[in-house]
């Protein structure tokens, strides 16, 4: 399914710019390996997922009412397209992973605090939710709902994963090259989803009856 596609992508790219979650799975990585690493990202992903889980039951509200339908894809556009150029200018700069919490944060809990704490999540998601699904199918299902959901996690696993391993067992691939092709990439896929998702919700409001 092409949404579960776009939804996987969506993950990875998003998760590949949660730098304080990153950045302090690195530190654990390199100190205590790949479970170490992993448990913070998995406490990361699962304040993340909360806040996914929160945001569909506010698009699957919005997807009946007209004027929210487009006012919430109009703003899931933007967020792609601040998050394009966010990546691309950190890709320009080659910035890495700054740690910004207490070096001594380690374990689930404390993955968990790191995106539970930011409310911003909900606003990103509901907007990026509503552009994505929208673009795809005018009546979304629970099937499309649950696709979505379970794709965005699929995907921000595997950047997990990714980079609890490399931590892990290759810390010193994880340089400024690294990361400038990791955001690079993202930015040109979430600059192309800002786009072809704003042009079709122009699209699809200019041709409603």
């Amino acid at each position: 399914m092409i949404l579960s596609l776009v939804a996987i992508l969506i993950g990875f790219i998003f998760y590949s710019q949660q730098t304080v979650a990153t950045a302090t799975a690195i530190s654990q990585g390199r100190q205590r390996g790949f479970g170490a690493a992993f448990a913070i990202m998995s406490g990361a992903l699962t304040g993340d997922a909360l806040w996914l889980a929160a945001a569909l039951g506010v698009v699957a509200l919005a997807s009946q009412i007209e004027p929210l339908r487009v006012i919430f894809s109009i703003v899931g556009s933007f967020f792609f397209l601040r998050l394009a150029w966010g990546a691309l200018i950190d890709a320009r700069q080659g910035a890495t992973p700054r740690q910004d919490a207490s070096g001594n944060l380690a374990g689930y809990q404390a993955g968990a605090r790191i995106t539970l704490r930011n409310p911003y999540a909900l606003g990103f998601w509901v907007g990026v939710a509503t552009a994505t699904i929208l673009s795809m199918t005018a009546q979304p299902l629970l099937l499309e709902y649950s696709a979505f959901f379970v794709g965005v996690v699929l995907g921000a696993t595997l950047w997990s994963g990714l980079i609890a391993w490399l931590a892990a067992q290759h810390p010193d691939w994880l340089t400024a090259g690294f990361f400038r092709a990791i955001n690079g990439a993202g930015g040109v896929l979430a600059a192309l989803f800002g786009i072809a998702m704003l042009w079709t919700i122009v699209m699809q409001t200019a041709a409603a009856p």
